[in-house]
């Protein structure tokens, strides 16, 4: 179950990748760590050998499996500490915080976050975030992670403005409240961006399309949803926290991709999910995701989720 909305975290776990494609995300954790004075985890994690039938050396494919990751402790540890020279947390260097496990990388991580109970996972981009790539470490972490889940592309920024899609539901509310609550903690504005889609575009090959003029009128559904958006911004409990609203008729991901560079964070809901549904729905949040390069904090905004 996740912890109480205050909008900090107590125990972060950044993903290190091979090469450089995690260096950004490694940093955006340590600042974000020693921001909310939380503990630091990083992780990789090593492909088992599965090959049956092989011996080198008399060794058992288990024993193999854990040279490869004795390899790959040494090298990333080396990697950080010339990458990250002179970076540490609460004077611990990063390389002695890097852990190395054999497993698939996704039971890993997951195994991982339960087990030290992180609430933040932080992922860089692995080069293939672009592509559907179903079977990627991150499209299971988004789709499957007990915690919300921040994908930093770029070096990390100071988080002074924060950008959060709306679509009144009462999960979008809970992933607003939790971007706020973060706002307050940082000193940060939100802005909240509620996108108005013409339900006439929803009509496709293969959908009944109702005969006769339709029931409604497309400006009277926009008036309407204007105004619920507009009582909605009025009646959430902004805590105090700087704030802007804005409605807007547009495709949700083009218009959240367009304004990016204006903020500093993205914050979206999912809703548990597996990836395949995701790509097959369109998900905003996939679509923005695979795209963005300001950093996006995804909340899994349904509450049994959670505990899934």
């Amino acid at each position: 179950m996740e912890r109480a909305i205050d909008g900090g975290f107590s125990r972060i776990l950044a993903c290190v990748a091979e090469g450089t494609t995690s260096d950004n995300a490694v940093r955006a954790a340590c600042s974000i760590a020693e921001r909310f004075g939380a503990e630091l985890d990083l992780l990789h994690a090593v492909a088992p050998i599965v090959t049956a039938g092989v011996h080198l050396g008399g060794l058992t494919t288990e024993a193999l499996s854990e040279r490869r990751a004795d390899g790959a402790r040494s090298a990333l540890r080396a990697h950080l500490a010339h990458r990250h020279a002179g970076l540490t947390l609460r004077g611990t260097p990063l390389a002695e915080r890097l852990e190395v496990a054999v497993g698939t990388p996704a039971r890993v991580v997951l195994e991982h976050v339960r087990r030290r109970a992180n609430d933040l996972l932080v992922l860089g981009d692995s080069g293939r975030r672009k592509q559907l790539d179903l079977g990627g470490l991150a499209r299971a972490m988004f789709a499957r992670a007990p915690c919300p889940v921040w994908l930093q592309v770029e070096p990390p920024r100071r988080i002074e403005r924060i950008l959060v899609p709306v679509d009144l539901s009462e999960s979008s509310k809970a992933v607003l409240a939790r971007g706020i609550a973060l706002a307050k903690r940082l000193g940060a504005r939100v802005h909240a961006l509620e996108c108005f889609v013409n339900p006439e575009l929803y009509y496709g090959a293969g959908m009944d399309v109702p005969a006769g003029p339709l029931p409604y009128t497309l400006d009277h559904l926009r008036n309407v949803e204007r105004e619920a958006f507009a009582n909605f911004v009025d009646d959430f409990p902004w805590n105090g926290v700087e704030h802007t609203a804005e409605f807007i008729e547009e495709d949700p991901a083009r218009a959240i991709l367009t304004v990016q560079d204006g903020f500093d964070l993205i914050v979206m809901g999912t809703h548990g999910r597996s990836a395949l549904a995701a790509a097959l729905l369109g998900s905003v949040t996939y679509q923005v995701l695979r795209v963005a390069h300001t950093p996006v904090l995804t909340v899994r905004a349904d509450e049994h989720a959670f505990g899934a």
